[in-house]
């Protein structure tokens, strides 16, 4: 039998944490010396306690572990445990990929690393006929995360029935109290695509448009700056804006997209 310290020593643990989990029923010692309260573990119980500690550093709770490790449990309940911390790791993942990300934008816009490459012309934008899906977020920033999925399946669709747009892919964003509703599509003409909808983007006679140049994951940016521009120009937004993506090889850093943000 081992004492409490050489277990704790060789089990990577503290002598507290060994207390606490004995509190809670999870890793029990042996025996406790009726005398001088001395606890004893069995070597046998390293495989427990191993166990124990490498579910704790998969980010499980105490009450998850002791469901891990009892012993009534079937390989398919345990693989499902797993799943779904999986699952959840990979949730938490993509939202701190987003946070980092928006960390990493602010940093650049306090460093002064703004779009200055932007030149803005104005002009009228056409009626647009596209053929689309749309969707709405109640948080803006839950945009970005939707509107790639969005596309793939627009262009999914197109796929299925044949159809290969001649023109370029085409979004529009427009804000809805504290949310904001979106498309994505083609301008197809008016034709009708199966799982589709057909919607008009209408003309206007004076919009405010800029060339980006790079990755959506910094076009925000660019959206933020050509707002700058518009209101110091004293100018006010009038309608939905538009995304018009030129060019988009595989490196998304060569993405080429127009901004259209229609003004009065």
């Amino acid at each position: 039998m081992l004492s409490i310290g050489d277990f704790a020593r060789f089990a990577g643990v503290s002598v507290r944490m060994l207390r606490h989990y004995d509190s809670l029923g999870l890793l029990s010692p042996s025996r406790v010396d009726p005398h001088s309260g001395y606890r004893f573990y069995e070597p046998a119980l390293l495989a427990r306690a191993d166990a124990l500690v490498a579910f704790r550093s998969l980010g499980f709770s105490l009450e998850e572990v002791g469901d891990l490790l009892d012993e009534g449990r079937t390989p398919a309940e345990l693989a499902a445990l797993l799943q779904r911390r999986r699952d959840e790791l990979r949730s938490q993942i993509e939202a701190d990929g987003r946070r980092l990300g928006e960390v990493e934008r602010r940093l650049r816009l306090l460093e002064g690393d703004a779009m200055s490459t932007l030149t803005y012309t104005e002009k009228p934008l056409a009626a647009l006929t596209l053929t689309q899906l749309t969707d709405r977020v109640d948080e803006t920033a839950e945009v970005g995360q939707r509107v790639g999925p969005l596309f793939g399946r627009v262009y999914g669709a197109f796929a299925a029935a044949g159809i290969e747009p001649s023109g370029p892919a085409i979004g529009w964003y427009d804000a809805v109290g504290d949310g904001m509703s979106f498309g994505a599509g083609a301008d197809l003409g008016g034709k009708r695509v199966d799982g589709l909808e057909v919607g008009t983007l209408p003309a206007c006679d004076r919009a405010v448009t800029a060339i980006y140049r790079g990755p959506m994951t910094r076009i925000g940016e660019a959206w933020q700056e050509l707002a700058r521009h518009v209101t110091d120009s004293g100018l006010e937004f009038a309608g939905p804006c538009r995304e018009i993506y030129l060019e988009m090889p595989d490196d998304a850093d060569a993405w080429v997209t127009e901004l259209q943000q229609p003004v009065k």
